[in-house]
């Protein structure tokens, strides 16, 4: 064989290799989402049983019934898979991973600031996702501050950091690089949300897709994050701080507009 020859039966072979990974990425994450609309059904159906609906606790939690089924998917699929340690990465934060838990979310609050604007000006609609957020009321309930960190600091963050970051982006690392291992991450990450929109009561197309785009710059982001610290507390905890402060709005409160 010649040397050509070689080389193209090579790199044929890592894109081969390449779209495998991809596929298996897009398969985790509509089976994440089937997981995720069981564990909705589930928790609603639970909530209702119990008549526990009107309960501010219930209320606080009701954006993230998903997570419950991605956290079981991701059981499941890790003890599949049976190799813990290339899937979950957690350790003790160190000072660039502090660095990481201050700068992201001032990320996403420039992104909150500059993004709507652009999306409505090309005539995307907001969907107003029902998140839970406008039960929270934190400042005015520190009593609802325990629920929330529970419900979303220490389960459903990490349960859906476990599944996009750990998860996917483990399985796209056996055939990319870093830059190909964020930029699939992160547009597998919006093609979530859209999905979940387009599932949503009340969110139109071109909502579903506003949060399509919406949520592949946090994608990127927090995909090199945890490309670079090999962390998912660093990802967990600026995830659940995108539920819980809205930095965006404090900014925008500020600017004299």
């Amino acid at each position: 064989m010649s040397l050509s020859s070689a080389i193209s039966a090579a790199l044929e072979t890592r894109r081969r290799r390449q779209a495998r990974a991809v596929v298996a990425g897009l398969g985790i994450t509509v089976g994440a989402l089937l997981a995720g609309l069981i564990g909705v059904i589930s928790m609603r159906g639970f909530v209702s049983v119990l008549n526990l609906g009107d309960s501010p606790v219930v209320r606080v939690l009701q954006g993230n019934y998903i997570q419950v089924g991605f956290a079981g998917f991701a059981v499941a699929y890790l003890v599949w898979q049976g190799n813990w340690d290339r899937y979950v990465k957690i350790r003790r934060p160190t000072l660039e991973d502090f660095g990481w838990i201050v700068a992201l979310p001032l990320l996403f609050a420039a992104q909150g600031v500059v993004l709507p604007p652009v999306l409505a000006a090309v005539g995307l609609p907001h969907p107003q996702p029902g998140t839970g957020m406008e039960e929270l009321a934190l400042e005015t309930r520190p009593l609802l501050w325990p629920v929330a960190f529970v419900g979303m600091y220490l389960f459903a963050a990490p349960a859906e950091e476990l599944v996009y970051r750990g998860i996917v982006q483990g399985r796209l690392r056996a055939a990319f690089d870093t830059l190909g291992v964020v930029i699939f991450a992160g547009l597998l990450f919006g093609v979530l949300h859209f999905l979940v929109g387009l599932m949503t009561q009340g969110v139109s197309f071109g909502g579903s897709l506003y949060w399509g785009i919406d949520t592949v710059i946090p994608g990127l982001a927090w995909g090199y994050a945890y490309e670079r610290t090999e962390n998912l507390v660093v990802t967990a905890v600026t995830h659940a701080m995108v539920w819980t402060v809205t930095l965006h709005e404090i900014v925008l409160h500020a600017l004299p507009i």
